[in-house]
């Protein structure tokens, strides 16, 4: 018998539907991992603005579908399951309701955000990872929530944190594991940081204009296509109340101090 589970964050009402009663529990345990603390699970005659679909091809394997669109053919079920959780945050963060996503890490320090756009692969949520365990307050390591002020709020998943043998394979790891605390209300961004990793790379800070800031956090917004008026007007509100420093970041452990501490040196808390 074919089950559906029906959840809503942001204004954006998802269906998935899966097999049987014990992947519905399992698709519902997961997503307390990855989707905010704050989303709903839907009755089961809600209506749904977006479907997916998981098929069992073979024994042991799984075909995964965004309405007729294949995803993700003949996987074994965790790499299923873990692209319909990414393909499920991106299609929220590219239809939410009133806010702009922007692909970014953001911690909170002295109630301003340090919000760090990047892809994938760049090492933001390491990054984030060390900023809390050096006090930090942990907002998101995938999405910069941003509301038409320009606030951002918390997007405050588990941690991916990526295997140390760089198979790519993601972890979902809580916050309280690095000794922190996710961040509950929305707050002004004091710092926009443009990282670029490179080893041994000393910090020499740079501050962009804001037209410059704009243009580096753009191709990372998500909704920017659908919806690039409404982008732009909130990211030029975040960068009117923020500095924009760009770097190329080192070792990670000394880098998180230096950047913390020349947020506290440099921005108005």
């Amino acid at each position: 018998m074919t089950n559906i589970v029906k959840v809503q964050a942001y204004g954006v009402k998802v269906g998935i539907e899966v097999g049987t009663n014990g992947q519905s529990d399992v698709l519902l345990e997961r997503l307390k991992g990855v989707l905010p603390n704050d989303f709903q699970v839907l009755k089961k005659n809600a209506k749904t603005d977006h479907q997916f679909i998981v098929k069992r091809t073979k024994k042991n394997k799984f075909s995964l579908y965004k309405g007729d669109e294949s995803i993700i053919s003949d996987s074994e079920e965790d790499m299923m399951f873990d692209r319909l959780d990414s393909q499920i945050r991106i299609t929220i963060a590219e239809f939410a309701v009133g806010n702009v996503f922007v692909h970014s890490g953001v911690v909170a320090i002295d109630g301003k955000a340090i919000m760090i756009p990047a892809s994938s692969f760049k090492g933001k949520t390491t990054l984030v990872a060390e900023l809390v365990k050096n006090g930090a307050t942990y907002y998101s390591d995938e999405y910069a929530v941003l509301d038409e002020e320009g606030l951002v709020h918390p997007f405050a998943k588990d941690l991916s944190m990526r295997t140390p043998d760089g198979g790519g394979k993601q972890i979902e790891t809580p916050v309280e594991t690095f000794g922190g605390f996710a961040g509950k209300s929305a707050i002004p961004v004091g710092m926009v940081f443009v990282m670029e990793f490179q080893k041994y790379a000393r910090w020499k800070p740079e501050i962009l204009s804001r037209g410059q800031g704009v243009l580096e956090i753009i191709s990372h917004t998500v909704p920017i296509r659908n919806d690039p008026a409404f982008s732009l007007t909130v990211l030029n509100k975040v960068v009117d109340n923020a500095i924009i420093v760009k770097s190329k970041r080192g070792e990670v452990s000394r880098f998180a101090k230096t950047l913390i501490n020349y947020f506290k040196e440099n921005v108005n808390t």
